[in-house]
């Protein structure tokens, strides 16, 4: 490709679009290290979201400048709590006691919801009670049973003999 001439009165070519904005990466960082988001940083520079996110996606610096604000916030908050907390303040120790070890340091309780199904239920106890019942019957009675006695006084002999001889 050609480069283009200045046209004949020798001034420059105007280049189409805008003029680039130039930010601070100190300033944004210093901004993101206080806590605020991308838009916020926008409004606090006088410019667009989309100047921002154009010049995140142009530049690894300035999204290097984001994350080293956001990493400073961090650790100075850290470090103010962890000495707040080192000093007495409970509320302090208890945030901090529950965002370190979670688990031993939680005042959810956890519930679990189980669906239960019945009729496994019942069945599952059904088999127990019958297997239960083939290693140890249960004795109702422990009078054994005279079924011969009971036998006779329905019938009389009297009448048993002449059904037979008759």
């Amino acid at each position: 490709m050609e480069q283009k001439t200045p046209k004949k009165d020798n001034k420059p070519i105007k280049k189409v679009g805008r003029k680039r904005i130039n930010i601070d990466l100190e300033q944004v960082e210093n901004l993101a290290s206080r806590g605020l988001g991308t838009t916020q940083i926008a409004r606090a520079l006088g410019v667009s979201w989309d100047t921002i996110d154009r010049n995140r996606k142009r530049s690894a610096d300035f999204e290097d400048a984001l994350k080293r604000g956001q990493a400073k916030g961090l650790a100075q908050v850290t470090n103010s709590l962890f000495t707040s907390a080192n000093d007495g303040n409970v509320t302090a120790q208890i945030f901090y006691l529950k965002n370190q070890d979670p688990k031993t340091w939680k005042d959810r309780q956890e519930t679990v919801h189980a669906t239960i199904n019945l009729n496994e239920v019942i069945s599952g106890a059904k088999e127990r009670i019958v297997d239960n019942m083939a290693i140890n019957p249960k004795i109702i009675n422990e009078k054994p049973l005279d079924i011969a006695s009971q036998r006779r006084e329905q019938f009389p002999k009297k009448e048993l003999n002449k059904k037979k001889g008759g």
